[in-house]
């Protein structure tokens, strides 16, 4: 099982940005040592299907799958050592802080922490967050 310090939960523009701040605090000394992982699941992300035409940086018309694409290999690029999930999707957490488990379609990771990054989907009347005490 893969364990990290901290698991992000979302691979859209709320996640990737919080996989890029942590990412910039791993050579830190608070961060050395901490592993990072984003499962970047992108299908139901909202982003996904817009088109964008008033985003500072971008093009008129630029759409929100190459958008989601360039976040995924700016992160790649700056941050190597995130660990990015690709095609599996969050069905469960169990536990409670620091021994959380994150429940995907495919595999179980352990986290200390977790950043749910998710924009607006109905994840949640699908998605089971359990703790345990």
């Amino acid at each position: 099982m893969n364990e990290f310090n901290t698991l992000i939960i979302g691979g859209s523009a709320a996640g990737l940005s919080s996989a890029l701040i942590l990412g910039s605090a791993l050579d830190k000394p608070f961060g050395i040592g901490k592993k990072v992982g984003i499962i970047t699941h992108q299908k139901s992300a909202a982003l996904q299907n817009a088109e964008l035409n008033n985003v500072l940086g971008f093009k008129k018309g630029t759409k929100g799958e190459d958008l989601l694409k360039f976040g995924l290999g700016q992160l790649s690029e700056n941050y190597p050592e995130i660990i990015q999930i690709e095609k599996e999707k969050v069905l469960k957490i169990e536990g409670a802080y620091p021994n959380f488990t994150v429940i995907t379609n495919k595999n179980s990771y352990k986290t200390k922490n977790i950043v749910v990054a998710v924009g607006p989907s109905n994840l949640f009347s699908r998605t089971y967050f359990i703790t345990r005490r």
